[in-house]
């Protein structure tokens, strides 16, 4: 049975989480799953159901998402990373496997700089893509010069691109509907966060842990630099974005292996 609960982050803003598996073992590995942009944390329920069982797991949603409050100045990446840190700080997490999905891999990679010895390993689901690349220079600067003329079609264009015609309508709807119902001060917040974050080569490759990504087949991606960075990239048959969501036996799987090489 997953607890519900809350943390105040940095800010103020109230950071909601869901906490399951917490009578695993006593010397338990935490493992964190933080969503993308406009997304929350219920994109996860087939990792967390699947997983609580063997790991203490934790949900998070995101200031501005979700059922997080509102009213963040600044929505970038860092302070979207200090969030994780402040749910882990309240739960007293003291080791972490950190599991992000599209922005959230960017988010992940900021919060294990900031705890440090605490992570042993990260997962990035469908992101990873171009950890050499100035975001400023990448697909997100486009898109936000857009939102900032119209934002509501722009929206339902991006969400619209995540998918593929083999997504089930289930998935497509459930998620699109959450995407487009986020307020707009958090869409544009999360791309402008994007947009003014940093190449994240560096912090990647200084990592002395595994790391992992979970990519959707023929979406594009700068496999040299994810390789040079040491993660170990691996592919799912599904062509959408969320392959977590589209594809959860085969993601479940590749994680299973990835935790059991870790600890096992």
């Amino acid at each position: 049975m997953a607890r519900t609960s809350s943390v105040v982050s940095f800010d103020g803003v109230q950071i909601t989480y869901n906490v399951s598996g917490e009578n695993v073992h006593d010397d338990v590995v935490t493992i964190v799953f933080v969503h993308g942009w406009t997304c929350n944390r219920t994109h996860w329920e087939n990792q967390v159901s699947a997983f609580s069982d063997r790991w203490r797991s934790v949900a998070i949603d995101l200031a501005g998402h979700g059922d997080s409050s509102l009213g963040r100045t600044d929505y970038s990446v860092p302070n979207f990373a200090q969030d994780v840190v402040a749910v882990l700080d309240h739960e007293q997490v003291s080791r972490v496997v950190l599991i992000g999905h599209s922005m959230g891999g960017m988010v992940i990679i900021h919060a294990a700089e900031m705890l440090g010895e605490r992570v042993v390993g990260l997962v990035g689901a469908d992101t990873f893509k171009f950890l050499r690349q100035d975001p400023a220079s990448g697909k997100q600067a486009e898109q936000l010069e857009i939102l900032n003329s119209d934002y509501h079609s722009t929206v339902s264009e991006i969400v619209s691109s995540l998918f593929t015609n083999d997504t089930p309508d289930v998935i497509r709807k459930n998620i699109s509907a959450g995407m487009l119902a986020a307020p707009k001060e958090v869409g544009m917040g999360g791309m402008r966060a994007m947009v003014k974050d940093v190449a994240l080569f560096d912090a990647v490759s200084g990592f002395q842990f595994p790391k992992f990504a979970f990519n959707a087949t023929g979406r594009p991606m700068d496999e040299k630099a994810a390789s040079d960075a040491g993660i170990d990239v691996r592919y799912l048959p599904t062509n959408g974005h969320f392959v977590m969501n589209e594809d959860p036996d085969g993601f479940n799987r590749l994680l299973d292996e990835a935790l059991r090489g870790m600890f096992e």
